[in-house]
C-alpha cells in the first residue's frame, strides 16, 4: 500500500508568520498574553504555552505589565482600544488576507452598503470582521439561510467571504443574494489563495487514493472544511496527532493520501505518516515538505 501526500501541506504563510511574530514577542518582552488561541492548532498552542505565552480570554485577566498578542484570526477595533486603554502593548498577528478583509468590510460599511458576510457567527475572523464594520453586518453561513435575506427597497449591497471558506459555498451564497434583488450589489474575493488551493490539491488527490486522511485541529475551519471536501469525494477520516489514527480505516486499501490544515505543524503530520508506517508498513511516497 502507497501514501501520497498532497502538493499543499503544512503551516500556511499566515500562521508561519503568527508563529515567527510570537516566538519574537516572548524572547523581547517580560510577559505576553494572547488572547484567544493565537492559531486553531493545539499543539502549536501548548508548544508556545510551554516557552511562556499565556492564552486568555478575557483581558481582565492579564496581569500587568504585559503585551497582549492579537491572534491570526483578528479583533474588533474595540478590542485593539481597551489594550491601547489598559498601557499594554499590542502584538497583532492577524493574517494579511485577513487585514485585506476587515479594511473592506469597515470601507463598504462606511459608504453605507448593507455589508454581507459568508462565515460562521461564533468563527472569531467573523467576529472581528462584524467589529470593522461598526457592528452594521449580516452574516450568512450558506445559501438556505440567503434564502432567508431580504433588501429594503433601493438597498444596496456588499458581500465578502470569511477568507477560509470555500469557494463553492461562496458563490452558492451571492447567487442566491442576486436573486433578492438589492439596487446594487459588490462582491469581494476574499477568501484566502492559500485555502483554495489547498482544497483543489486534496480533491485532485482524493481522486487517485482509496482513502483520505485530514491532519488538523478539530476547531480549525479551514481543516473541517477541507476534511468535507475530501469526504464528499471518498472514503476520509480527521485527526489531529497520530493518536487518533486507526488501523482499521485502511484493510482493504491499496493507496491513502493525506493532507492538512493551514495551521497543522510539519511535525504532527511526519508522527501520523510514521505510525501508518510503522503499523501497517507501508511505503511512502515523497517527504514532508513546508509548503504553506
Amino acid at each position: 500500500m502507497k501514501v501520497k501526500l498532497a502538493d499543499r501541506i503544512g503551516f500556511c504563510f499566515g500562521v508561519k508568520r503568527a508563529i515567527t511574530i510570537a516566538n519574537s514577542a516572548l524572547k523581547a518582552n517580560r510577559k505576553v498574553y494572547s488572547l484567544g488561541s493565537i492559531i486553531h492548532n493545539s499543539q502549536v498552542v501548548e508548544k508556545l504555552a510551554e516557552k511562556g505565552l499565556a492564552t486568555i480570554k478575557d483581558l481582565n485577566k492579564a496581569k500587568m505589565p504585559c503585551a497582549i498578542l492579537i491572534s491570526s484570526h483578528g479583533a474588533p477595533p474595540s478590542v485593539f482600544e481597551k489594550i491601547r486603554n489598559m498601557g499594554c502593548a499590542v502584538i497583532d498577528t492577524t493574517c494579511p488576507f485577513v487585514l485585506h478583509a476587515q479594511k473592506l468590510a469597515s470601507k463598504m460599511a462606511g459608504e453605507g452598503y448593507a455589508l454581507i458576510i459568508v462565515g460562521e457567527k461564533t468563527h472569531p475572523e467573523v467576529k472581528a470582521l462584524v467589529g470593522f464594520a461598526g457592528g452594521r453586518a449580516r452574516v450568512i453561513k450558506d445559501k438556505r439561510e440567503a434564502g432567508k435575506e431580504v433588501f429594503r427597497e433601493g438597498e444596496k449591497a456588499a458581500v465578502i467571504s470569511q477568507t477560509t471558506q470555500t469557494m463553492a459555498n461562496y458563490l452558492d451564497v451571492v447567487g442566491v443574494l442576486l436573486n433578492k434583488g438589492p439596487r446594487e450589489i459588490r462582491v469581494f474575493n476574499t477568501i484566502c489563495n492559500d485555502t483554495g488551493k489547498r482544497i483543489r490539491t486534496a480533491s485532485l488527490l482524493s481522486g487517485t487514493v482509496d482513502t483520505m486522511i485530514i491532519v488538523g485541529g478539530r476547531h480549525s475551519a479551514n481543516t473541517r472544511r477541507l476534511f468535507e471536501v475530501c469526504r464528499s469525494l471518498n472514503d476520509s477520516y480527521l485527526v489531529e496527532t497520530d493518536k487518533d489514527v486507526m488501523p482499521r480505516w485502511f484493510r482493504g486499501k491499496r493507496t491513502v493520501g493525506i493532507a492538512s490544515g493551514a495551521s497543522t505543524p510539519d511535525w504532527v503530520i511526519e508522527k501520523v505518516v510514521k505510525k501508518i508506517k510503522l503499523e501497517r508498513g507501508y511505503v511512502i511516497n515523497g517527504e514532508i515538505k513546508n509548503t504553506g
